[in-house]
């Protein structure tokens, strides 16, 4: 029987591919550890800038809204409730936070309040006795004020805070 003519392989033989070499495998194996290196390397990089740029820790916020909130109250505020700065290092947005309320016999100005810790005041504010402002301090922080009447107390208002750091 004959041959057919110039098809390199014999009458009832199957065709077989040509073998793969391990080259392509262990070049794109060397390319994703590249890649997953230079991340983690970029990472790293970010949370030691992120470190240098914030001293270390959050102590010297947390000190500073601490004093803001320590320094607000007049010798006739009673203090209702206050949270302890809360740190969250995982943060994107606020990483230092406190919160704190006081009760006041007396109207107290949203304006005068605000301008106390720092917010930055423009607009119509200014006589209102109740409400809410919120801003950028000057140190940076973000500074939210809400004055409220007392719902159980005559003739009293409600004096909240919200200071907050990156």
């Amino acid at each position: 029987m004959a041959q057919p003519p110039g098809n390199g392989y014999q009458y009832g033989q199957q065709f077989q591919p040509p073998r793969k070499s391990r080259l392509g495998w262990i070049l794109g194996g060397v390319g994703v550890a590249t890649a997953l290196i230079i991340a983690l390397l970029f990472t790293g990089c970010t949370a030691a800038v992120s470190l240098l740029e914030n001293g270390g820790s959050h102590d010297e916020d947390v000190r500073a809204l601490i004093a803001k909130a320590d320094l607000l109250p007049q010798s006739d505020w009673q203090l209702v409730e206050r949270s302890d700065p809360k740190v969250d290092f995982g943060c994107v947005s606020d990483c230092v936070r406190l919160d704190a309320t006081w009760s006041v016999p007396h109207k107290v100005g949203l304006a005068d309040t605000a301008g106390r810790l720092g917010v930055h005041i423009s607009g119509p504010p200014m006589g209102l006795f109740s409400g809410c402002m919120a801003d950028d301090m000057k140190d940076g922080g973000h500074a939210r004020v809400c004055i409220d009447p007392a719902p159980d107390l005559e003739d009293s208002w409600l004096v909240s805070i919200n200071l907050s750091r990156k």
